[in-house]
């Protein structure tokens, strides 16, 4: 009886320590895969951070090479936007939509910028170039940037933008062709008697202010005498001349025809020999196009002073 009563003395204490151990065991196992409330949130944050490749559209208007500013406008303007989402699993649980807008005025490259979110920062490559502060959701925010001297048209204006604050940043590539400046012109048709001797010229000059498929110059050498003269043109495109003497005239017609780019010259030199005495040595000269907005006044018989 005494060896079964140690029999179960013994029994009853290895019980016990093989509960304590595995209860040791079970709480070591639960301290090391428990995960606190603050390592959740952070794992959460970083989720959070991670953005599907957003939607990207972008809208160009004009061309440098043809197309010109005023001071005033209009501008020819780049319009880019980005769906940018984030969060879920399927990173989409939240989204926000950046606009920007870029152009290039007279004297300043000009860069607007609006989220749905809103947002804190522009940075260009790399560095932080905003300084007004929080720009509030829906509303534009416009970033001015000085033009070099002796910039011209066609000049390329690029950097990396990134658009931070209120969720994950906005990623752009900025790259721009400067619109060159406008050079005002007006319509004129002008003369000058050069000689009025035997040995005579003039010199005609006509300027469009707006592109002419198709003009003629027209006009007359008032008692003419001897040769063709000979008639020099310069500038237009496809030009061609002709000379005819009306039957029983002392005239000579000359005319040329042709087309003109806007802001650009057509001149004519016409020199000749004359042995008639008198001091008109031309007759009227004419201008007419295919654009009744481009009519200039014609002008009458040149003499010398």
């Amino acid at each position: 009886m005494k060896k079964i009563a140690l029999k179960s003395k013994v029994f009853l204490k290895f019980s016990y320590l093989l509960i304590f151990f595995t209860v040791l065991h079970s709480c070591q196992t639960e301290e090391l895969t428990t995960t606190t409330p603050e390592a959740a949130n952070n794992k959460n944050a970083s989720n959070a951070l991670k953005t599907a490749a957003p939607v990207s559209t972008k809208i160009s208007s004009g061309n440098c090479s043809i197309d010109c500013i005023k001071a005033d406008g209009p501008y020819f303007k780049t319009s880019e936007q980005q769906i940018v989402t984030w969060g879920g699993p399927n990173n989409d649980k939240f989204s926000k939509t950046v606009n920007i807008e870029y152009y290039n005025t007279t004297t300043d490259f000009i860069l607007k910028v609006k989220s749905s979110n809103g947002w804190s920062d522009l940075v260009i490559n790399g560095v932080s170039s905003w300084t007004t502060g929080p720009v509030a959701e829906n509303t534009w925010g416009t970033l001015v940037i000085p033009l070099s001297s002796g910039w011209k048209a066609c000049d390329i204006k690029s950097f990396a933008l990134q658009i931070t604050g209120n969720g994950p940043q906005a990623v752009f590539n900025v790259n721009y062709s400067l619109f060159g400046i406008c050079t005002d012109c007006v319509t004129s048709f002008t003369a000058e008697a050069i000689s009025c001797g035997q040995s005579r010229e003039a010199v005609y000059t006509f300027k469009s202010d707006a592109d002419l498929s198709y003009f003629k110059i027209q006009g007359g050498l008032t008692n003419f005498t001897g040769a063709n003269a000979v008639v020099t043109v310069t500038g237009g495109t496809n030009t061609t001349t002709t000379q005819s003497t009306p039957g029983g005239s002392s005239n000579r017609i000359i005319k040329v025809e042709g087309g003109i780019a806007k802001c650009s010259e057509v001149t004519i030199r016409v020199t000749w020999n004359s042995t008639n005495t008198g001091g008109t040595i031309t007759g009227s000269w004419s201008v007419s196009t295919n654009n009744p907005n481009v009519a200039p006044a014609p002008i009458l018989g040149l003499t010398c002073n």
